[in-house]
């Protein structure tokens, strides 16, 4: 009977490369995977476009109606009036697309189900988090540097003497401007593990807008104490608010705000690797 060749040995492809260098090599492949599946999501487009147009149009009508009535204006109204806090006013709301950015790079894997092949092909999932969140973060700095200073811009260009008017050379404009664009894309990652720990896009939505737009203002009704100094400064939306505005009276610094929206993005970072290690998808 005539004996069968043996079958040839499978070589990996990392097979005789260093760790670090084979490690690298499949860091690189997840990356490449996860910006295929976030570049292909139909909403990322939508959304990045409604916050341009919404942001630069809002600016835009908020100016002019400034230039506008000007001349109805008290002197103690004008007094108060501050070009750069008047023109980035929109960033209340603009936060709320860059969340549902975030949120929608990981909910919708989860409501089509192609998490689990994600997971299937890449086991370790801390690997797939931190590649979602370096494409999300890539994405969202530069997209809300370029929305800023695209509404900054047109804002200003709509007011004239003797309304007072700001430039990007002015004192405070420029770190407000960029303050912004941090607070946008902090707030899309704070979105994106928000997106892990709940898996629903609705749920995601709902919890933006209740802890950037609702909680503010119901605790601003609340008595101004001591307890309320320490803690309302510090809620998301108002360390934000720190970032862009020129004035921060009953606000945090710029710095530690900065520092405050950091360490809630990595807690909620830290909750969102230990939950999608632990939990099947």
């Amino acid at each position: 009977m005539p004996t069968l060749p043996s079958p040839l040995p499978v070589r990996s492809p990392l097979s005789g490369l260093s760790p670090v260098r084979a490690g690298c090599r499949r860091a690189a492949a997840v990356l490449a995977s996860e910006w295929i599946k976030l570049r292909s999501l139909r909403s990322l487009p939508a959304v990045l476009l409604g916050a341009a147009v919404f942001s630069v149009g809002l600016a835009v009508l908020v100016c002019s109606d400034y230039q506008a009535r000007w001349a109805g204006f008290d002197p103690r109204r004008r007094a108060a009036f501050q070009p750069v806090d008047t023109n980035l006013g929109y960033l209340q709301l603009a936060v709320l697309f860059f969340g549902a950015l975030g949120a929608l790079a990981m909910t919708s894997e989860y409501g089509s189900g192609l998490v689990r092949s994600t997971f299937a092909a890449t086991p370790q999932r801390g690997r797939v988090l931190a590649a979602k969140t370096a494409l999300v973060g890539a994405v969202s700095l530069p997209a809300a540097t370029a929305l800023c200073t695209v509404a900054f811009l047109a804002g200003q260009s709509r007011l004239a003497a003797p309304v007072p008017r700001a430039g990007l050379g002015d004192p405070g404009a420029l770190r407000s401007v960029l303050g912004g664009a941090l607070y946008l894309a902090l707030t899309a990652l704070f979105g994106l593990f928000l997106g892990v720990l709940v898996r629903s896009t609705p749920v995601a939505l709902s919890a933006l807008f209740g802890i950037y737009l609702v909680l503010p203002v119901m605790v601003n009704s609340l008595p101004h104490d001591a307890l309320w100094h320490h803690t309302v400064p510090y809620l998301p939306s108002n360390l934000g608010a720190a970032l862009w505005h020129t004035r921060t009276t009953g606000l945090a610094a710029p710095g530690p705000a900065l520092l405050g929206l950091t360490v809630y993005v990595l807690l909620l970072g830290a909750a969102a690797l230990a939950q999608v290690r632990s939990r099947d998808a």
